[in-house]
């Protein structure tokens, strides 16, 4: 199974793996740019794409005046990417990566020069995915 995970944002983090090969996975970022997020779909042609939420709690309603909520259009590209593609999707709340079993030895070998904070929470998503689907991995 293809899976391809985003931790949408100014910085959109992503991670890849195909659990028929699950030593070998991909990550990075896409900053600010939509054609990145339709260029990773169509590339891995995932058979399902896992992003996480975005929540506006009203603690922070204030502070977000006038905010253009890019991870909020961020998703929307995901969803029509996914639904034009026939693609299954499914949104994760933010928490669920404290229960994905955190980094691992795959995640720390790993090298690129895109690896940032937000393709290390996309690599969590994608794990918790794995763990809460009981996908073989």
């Amino acid at each position: 199974m293809r899976i391809l995970a985003f931790d949408p944002g100014e910085n959109t983090g992503w991670a890849y793996m195909d659990t028929s090969k699950p030593e070998y996975f991909e990550a990075g970022t896409v900053v600010r740019e939509f054609e990145g997020i339709e260029s990773l779909i169509a590339f891995y042609s995932p058979h399902i794409v896992v992003y996480e939420a975005f929540r506006l709690y009203p603690g922070k309603a204030t502070s977000m005046a006038w905010n253009d909520f890019y991870p909020v259009q961020v998703i929307g590209i995901i969803k029509f990417l996914c639904e034009k593609s026939g693609i299954q999707y499914e949104e994760q709340a933010a928490s669920v990566k404290t229960y994905s079993g955190g980094v691992d030895d795959r995640w720390v070998k790993y090298k690129a020069p895109d690896k940032t904070e937000h393709s290390k929470d996309a690599y969590l998503h994608l794990k918790y995915y794995l763990r809460a689907t009981k996908t073989p991995h």
